[in-house]
């Protein structure tokens, strides 16, 4: 029995010994890949310093990933202006390592400040700037043609209705009509000093700022005057 026991025991410290002895996981390959991510990260970081300096008004650099692995001691080159149009995620930087330059492909983040509607609006509501709030977007989820400016020679009605917090694009901006066709229009004549009122026969519809054709009832003549409001426009003479 005493020599079962002593088998036992043998065995157990002959385990024990082989588990201390177990390799574990060389600590400087965690140190290389440390280094490896740090200089990953710190060149991500010079890329999207050089992006945010050469950003467009009303759009930000949010973060920036490099999809290749750069060499050891590779530095980041200079990103030239126009090679990003911040239309798309994707874009190339340079790296140099020692005398050999290369590219690598990296994506971006970035954020967009576009108008959004502040509550529901309906088609051909007057709608104007405080009808919309400033927001920061995804840059690329299909925000690009979104206006960041309410647009001035309103006033505007909507073309469609929009949804509290729904972007806000030119198409959705109408001018109101001023000018039907068979409208008798009041026109301010300016030359120089003098100024005259006529009433002409506008030819078609116009919205205020509209260029519009109007004739003179009485002789026919048919005259280009712009739209100022309501049945109401003028001609400029040189």
């Amino acid at each position: 029995m005493r020599k079962l026991s002593n088998a036992i025991i043998a065995v157990l410290l002959l385990a024990s010994s082989y588990a201390f002895a177990a390799p574990s996981e060389p600590t400087h390959q965690v140190s290389i890949a440390s280094a490896e991510a740090s200089q990953v990260a710190a060149l991500a970081t010079q890329a999207q310093g050089q992006l945010s300096a050469m950003a467009p008004v009303g759009l930000r650099v949010d973060h920036v990933d490099l999809d290749c692995k750069p060499s050891a001691g590779a530095t980041l080159g200079p990103i030239a202006p126009g090679s990003v149009q911040f239309t798309s995620r994707a874009f190339m930087v340079e790296l140099q390592d020692k005398d050999r330059a290369y590219y690598c492909s990296a994506t971006m983040d970035a954020s967009r400040e576009v108008l959004v509607a502040s509550h529901e609006i309906q088609a051909n509501d007057q709608i104007e700037r405080t009808d919309f709030n400033s927001a920061w977007v995804d840059a690329f989820n299909g925000s690009t043609g979104a206006l960041s400016q309410f647009p001035d020679h309103g006033p505007y009605v909507s073309s469609t209705s929009l949804r509290a917090g729904q972007l806000l694009y030119q198409s959705e901006l109408l001018r109101p009509i001023a000018v039907r066709a068979g409208d008798m229009v009041m026109v301010l004549v300016k030359n120089g000093p003098v100024t005259l009122r006529a009433q002409l026969l506008a030819q078609s519809q116009a919205a205020i700022g509209d260029t519009l054709t109007a004739i003179n009832p009485a002789g026919g003549t048919p005259i280009m005057v712009t739209v100022t409001g309501p049945r109401n426009a003028e001609l400029v003479m040189q």
